[in-house]
């Protein structure tokens, strides 16, 4: 079977949910399966400053992994200081905010000469990107398929969970979900409560990270896999 052609949006119910390392990883795995892999972090907050510029270090960590030739300003056009959602930061900072249309452009340009797009929002899924678009408005536009990567435990559960409702009801496709391991967790513990998840809220469930381990293998097949067998 051809493996599919993903076209991704990473997602978390919080910042430091594990995105950026999900992304890498997924990045990696279809660059050396011979695939040419466009990423974008179209929106970065909370970023440092470094010789007196906004870093985009998860955008970097990205276009490595992806072996990228794009270049930082079209991976993140936008970089706040401030750690808070996009409008918010843009004002905190006294910069100007995002513009949806400038990187919805940016994205088609990154779509047309890739053959898998990985993008990374900012904060979450229903976090505004300017004042009347949000991350779930460039997933449907642009055919994005949600992977909601959430930590092992029970706040973010309930936020992920609000979530997958939140897409459904804007009509994205939910590829799946990973549970992310930030501590130490029993291994039979973590697997009951990531199936149970899944079964709770009806999403395909793409597998667990173990705390510190790498993104398995079986998690890069299943999201290569259509979305009718994944979610079987």
């Amino acid at each position: 079977m051809t493996p599919a052609a993903p076209r991704l949006l990473i997602s978390a119910p919080a910042p430091g949910a594990g995105k950026t390392m999900v992304g890498c990883a997924l990045a990696f795995a279809l660059k050396v399966r011979g695939m040419r892999v466009g990423v974008m972090k179209p929106v970065a907050v909370g970023c440092a400053v470094r010789d007196g510029a906004v870093a985009a270090d998860d955008a970097s960590a990205l276009v490595a992994s992806a072996s990228s030739a794009l270049p930082i300003g079209a991976v993140s056009p936008y970089r706040y200081r401030s750690p808070a959602p996009p409008l918010d930061a843009a004002r905190a900072d006294g910069a100007p905010p995002p513009v949806f249309e400038a990187i919805s452009a940016a994205l088609g340009e990154i779509q047309r000469a890739h053959d898998v797009v990985i993008v990374e929002d900012a904060w979450r899924l229903d976090a505004h990107i300017d004042a009347a678009h949000d991350f779930a408005d460039l997933a449907r536009g642009h055919g994005l398929a949600l992977v909601l990567v959430t930590p092992a435990d029970p706040d973010s559960f309930a936020t992920a969970a609000a979530l997958v409702d939140f897409a459904r009801a804007r009509q994205l496709e939910i590829r799946g979900v990973i549970v992310n391991a930030l501590a130490h967790a029993g291994c039979g513990a973590l697997d009951d409560a990531a199936h149970a998840f899944a079964e709770t809220n009806a999403a395909p469930l793409l597998g667990v990270v173990r705390y510190k381990e790498p993104l398995a293998l079986a998690i890069v097949e299943r999201l290569l896999e259509s979305p009718k067998r994944a979610a079987d």
